[in-house]
């Protein structure tokens, strides 16, 4: 396994939903192109010496995987690619470096848990204001996906929302909470449990509602997870194999379901769906 690590300095004047917008293209560009493996950014965690420091400091990195160094030069050799840094770069006036290496640490150190990204998406038939309505929904999710039984708010401020849900867990009965942090302007949450449900070590992730016009919107929900043995699940290994694929199968139907209810609601109110 091959990773592509780019470092980026954002000028300060760069707008934060241009820079959204372009790691958002870069991720359909790369996991598009069936060449690229993985795809994750994030802003950079700013440190009180990198004031002071020399060089260039990043505002943001991006890392994406793919099977070997073949694979990586033909992606980047893609017409598409070039063209697509042109746009941005003349945009965004941006400075980047990269690095091609393998994978230098390991997801786990000895018997600690493994850390699994994943991300799954679908085209909806309505506009992104209403996906988003139906995500932000978390009181009526028990309507909503049939595996859950309730769903409590804790807390609730404009920008968060904390709640306790329960939920049927292939046969069995599992309660966590939830945090989810709500961004209304650029339709995303982003959610972590903050107790865990039995079997996990961490969990959390996010929902986007990326408008592709005014009646369509892309779907995208990704999970970050680790498993953690139990009793009745001793290992680690058959552990983590059992929530991939929960996580597999349960990102596919509630995809499903929200695209359903966002259709509905699409058709409703008038708007062609």
């Amino acid at each position: 396994m091959i990773v592509h690590t780019l470092i980026y300095r954002f000028p300060p004047e760069a707008d934060a939903e241009d820079i959204r917008q372009f790691f958002d293209g870069l991720r359909d560009l790369a996991v598009g192109s069936g060449l690229v493996s993985a795809f994750g950014w994030k802003p950079h965690v700013l440190l009180p010496v990198d004031e002071k420091s020399k060089g260039m400091t990043a505002t943001h990195i991006a890392q994406f995987s793919c099977d070997d160094v073949s694979t990586l030069q033909k992606f980047s050799e893609r017409p598409a690619v070039h063209e697509f840094i042109g746009t941005w770069r003349g945009r965004l006036n941006y400075e980047a470096a990269y690095a091609n290496h393998e994978q230098m640490l390991p997801s786990s150190i000895g018997n600690g848990p493994s850390l699994f990204h994943t991300e799954h998406t679908v085209t909806v038939e309505a506009n992104a204001d209403i996906v988003y309505a139906v995500l932000a929904d978390i009181e009526g999710y028990a309507k909503l996906f049939p595996p859950t039984e309730s769903s409590t708010m804790l807390e609730e401020t404009d920008t968060y929302q904390i709640a306790r849900l329960v939920v049927d867990v292939s046969g069995q009965r599992q309660s966590w909470v939830t945090r989810r942090d709500l961004d209304r302007e650029h339709r995303t949450i982003a959610y972590r449990q903050l107790e865990n449900a039995p079997m996990i070590e961490f969990m959390g992730g996010e929902w986007r509602a990326l408008p592709l016009d005014e009646k369509r919107t892309q779907l995208v929900i990704t999970h970050d997870f680790a498993a953690r043995p139990t009793d009745a699940v001793p290992s680690r290994q058959k552990a983590t194999e059992l929530l991939q694929a929960a996580v597999d199968r349960n990102s596919h139907a509630d995809l499903d379901a929200v695209r359903k209810e966002a259709e509905r609601r699409a058709q409703a109110v008038g708007t062609p769906a």
